[in-house]
């Protein structure tokens, strides 16, 4: 009866295990769980995991069971058996040239540290990554402060969406269970990613005429981080209908399906993303306006000859009371953390247009979102961050 109950105890304990091991294999990381609420099979990531560590336990403990009480009769050789020592030697084999394998990430496991790592990748697109790691865990305020948000506006801005906070000590986590949300949509909404509603005020029983609702609409200015998003998620969030956005860009002679980003689309079609954006909200595209033509070179005055000879000498320098060196106008220097900043922070900045600079980069085949950094340009393009502020300030 031992014998059986611990062998019965690692069979199901291996069961679960293994199903474990497969969420925990080709589920997100735990950040992008946790800032997307992924679930799978109801349970969440964390749950999976704290399932894992069980069974993984439970099969220690069944294996060691089965092993101890029936151990002799496992090792115990048959009849047509002389000696044990080839399944020692292949046995022992097989463990060496699988370790040290893996060590040296060849398959099978670094095949599969491979095959993760892309399936998290994906992941990662699909869902979106926090701005910064444990952003789930901070309060809207610590949030805010550490990416340069006004404190303020950020909680004005949850308060104008009726997203209720418990305590002013809430995380980003807790706000979005409380009000049935993901951390990224909390997220958004904190920075202003999406056109405030206001609470609707009561109906004021006036006049019989009924208007009907206004039609829903993308906001004038795209938000942050909405390249990001699949058509079909934007037309979601704000209430677009999907096959109506997809004949709208195919009119405009754009090629796009449900399942593509903002971003992808601009880039299969070789056109910027704020282009594509505005054919979405059904803006005409604007028409390229003719170059002024070069005013006239003013005639050429004859110079006055004493001037010369009316113009003071220059005075030389003396120790100690140098002049002040004149700056080159037009020349902007490398700021600190170019890497880290976006294209958007960097044009306000330094009195930049951002479509401009979208245009010019796009002149070199380059395709730029405004919230998009300059060390992401770089690795896409094979530039380095420098390069790229040249691209956009000549």
């Amino acid at each position: 009866m031992i014998r059986r109950l611990f062998w019965l105890l690692f069979a199901f304990s291996l069961a679960g295990l293994c199903a474990s091991s497969l969420a925990l294999f080709a589920g997100p990381s735990s950040e992008v769980a946790l800032w997307s609420e992924w679930t799978f099979l109801g349970l969440s990531r964390p749950r999976w995991e704290a399932l894992h560590y069980g069974m993984g336990l439970l099969t220690v403990l069944g294996g060691l069971g089965s092993l101890l009480a029936g151990g002799r009769r496992m090792m115990a050789l048959e009849e047509e058996e002389r000696s044990a020592a080839p399944s020692w030697v292949l046995a022992v084999m097989t463990f060496f040239v699988v370790m040290v394998a893996s060590v040296l990430k060849l398959p099978p496991g670094g095949t599969l540290v491979n095959l993760s790592a892309s399936l998290k990748a994906w992941h990662a697109k699909s869902f979106g990554e926090p701005p910064i790691a444990g952003a789930a865990s901070m309060t809207p305020t610590d949030l805010a402060k550490r990416l340069s948000l006004d404190p303020a506006k950020a909680l004005t801005n949850l308060a104008l969406h009726n997203v209720k906070l418990s305590s002013p000590d809430a995380t980003l986590q807790e706000i979005a269970r409380k009000n049935g949300l993901a951390p990224a949509a909390v997220y958004e909404t904190l920075r202003g990613g999406k056109e405030p509603k206001a609470p609707t005020p009561p109906p004021v029983q006036t006049a019989e005429v009924k208007t009907p609702p206004p039609a829903p609409q993308l906001p004038a200015d795209p938000p942050p981080g909405l390249g990001r998003l699949k058509l079909s998620d934007v037309c979601e969030q704000y209430g677009l209908n999907l096959s109506t956005a997809v004949e709208k860009l195919t009119k405009a002679g754009i090629k796009a399906s449900p399942e593509m980003t903002l971003r992808q689309i601009a880039q299969s079609n070789l056109m910027l993303p704020i282009e594509v954006y505005d054919a979405l909200r059904g803006v005409p595209p604007k028409a390229s306006e003719p170059a002024p033509a070069p005013a006239p070179a003013p005639a050429p005055t004859p110079a006055a000859p004493q001037a010369s000879a009316s113009a003071p000498a220059p005075v030389p320098s003396q120790p100690g009371h140098e002049q002040p060196v004149a700056q080159t106008p037009g020349v902007i220097p490398v700021p600190e953390g170019l890497e880290r900043m976006t294209l958007s922070a960097f044009c306000r900045e330094h009195g930049i247009d951002t479509q401009q600079a979208q245009a010019r980069l796009k002149a070199r085949g380059i395709v730029a979102f405004s919230d998009m950094t300059f060390r992401e340009l770089a690795i896409e393009n094979n530039l380095t961050p420098e390069q790229v502020m040249d691209l956009v300030v000549k």
